[in-house]
């Protein structure tokens, strides 16, 4: 029995045990129910937990999206010989199109991602007022362009009059601003360049799961040149459930449902909801998520990969998801002596604000990334 399965039974072990004690109490505290039932009803659970389960693509398109393993290139070569240049090896991915180098989510950051030998981009997907899907990351447009708004509570008519790069730091640059993108734009500029996408989605709405279904739909190559990530699981498992041969990834860092951002060193960020209760309520929602993402969930979702923050990323952490048979890849990670533990020695994918110092066109080549 492989060491993945093992951890799933083991896993349901601990939770039949966490019932079975649940339930004595409650038998106990308010009624005369054998505790038997109990087992019964970790039964039903691990049952339910098959049934409910999303089977991962075929590793034959999970190659194709995100290529070599970049932990196997060495068995790969081994294995490839002579044709080893065929291999195509990820190594880096422009975080919303290098958004240090251009306007983030912008198509000419897409653009230059392309030019600067960088083939792979992550953009963020949201949807406007009256439904049309957009490339952007906050819920407000504040940060961006100088301008109050909430971009749910905007129509594209008015978000399309924007300037996403009014408070770039190379904003002099940019000569006429730069406008937010659409999606469909986006997708058309990356298939033509034959980029590998990650599509990250924001929108909280369950409306975000037909964009995606019927961009599929519209683009038939995405299925080999994208990947959709969310730190949402129930949006993950809703656009598999459709289409399980939609590669997919989990993003996670610590805290995500309480606090508002999280840093290695400093710790979590302010808490994300004023509200005692909803605060705690989060706290529990943390708390179940951490444990059970690398126990259960991704076993359900049938994920490809990981999106992880960098500063929980350790050689036990890559070795144990790589056991799951699912990629780790980190973001994000900016600095040149960063990018060298990441690659060299921790051997993973990276995303990265900037590509600066990047060999230009060997970011993705195979075996000569590491």
């Amino acid at each position: 029995m492989s060491s993945r399965y093992c951890e799933i039974y083991t896993g349901c072990f601990v939770a039949w045990i966490y019932l079975q004690a649940l339930w004595a109490i409650l038998a106990n505290v308010f009624c005369e129910f054998s505790i038997p039932w109990a087992v019964w009803g970790a039964l039903i659970f691990i049952i339910g937990l098959q049934a409910a389960r999303v089977p991962p693509p075929n590793a034959e398109i999970v190659q194709e999206v995100l290529g070599v393993n970049p932990l196997m290139i060495g068995k790969d070569r081994e294995q490839a010989g002579d044709n080893n240049q065929d291999l195509y090896c990820m190594k880096v991915v422009g975080h919303r199109g290098a958004a240090y180098d251009y306007p983030e989510n912008s198509l000419t950051a897409i653009r230059n991602c392309q030019s600067r030998g960088c083939n792979a981009v992550e953009f963020d997907l949201a949807l406007t007022k009256d439904g049309v899907p957009i490339i952007f990351h906050d819920t407000t447009v504040e940060r961006l362009t100088g301008e109050p708004g909430t971009v749910r509570e905007m129509t594209w008519s008015q978000l399309q009059e924007l300037d996403i790069s009014r408070n770039h730091p190379l904003r002099e640059k940019f000569v006429g601003g730069e406008k937010i993108a659409l999606f469909e734009d986006v997708l058309s500029e990356c298939i033509r360049n034959d980029q590998r996408m990650f599509i990250d989605i924001k929108d909280k709405s369950m409306e975000i799961v037909e964009v995606i279904l019927d961009a599929y739909k519209k683009h038939p190559s995405l299925s080999k040149r994208a990947i959709v990530t969310s730190f949402n699981p129930v949006v993950i498992y809703l656009i598999r459930r459709q289409n399980p041969e939609i590669v997919c990834s989990i993003s996670f860092r610590p805290k995500i449902f309480s606090r508002t951002c999280y840093q290695g060193l400093e710790g979590p960020g302010p808490a994300r909801y004023s509200n005692p209760l909803k605060h705690i309520l989060a706290m529990v929602l943390d708390c179940l998520h951490s444990w059970a993402l690398p126990r259960f969930t991704y076993h359900v979702l049938g994920l490809s990969a990981m999106l992880l923050h960098k500063d929980i990323i350790t050689p036990e952490v890559v070795r144990k998801w790589n056991e799951r048979g699912v990629r780790v890849i980190a973001w994000s990670v900016n600095l040149p002596s960063e990018k060298l533990h990441y690659s060299r020695l921790l051997r993973v994918t990276y995303l990265t604000d900037t590509l600066t110092g990047e060999k230009s066109a060997e970011s993705n080549l195979p075996f000569t990334a590491n």
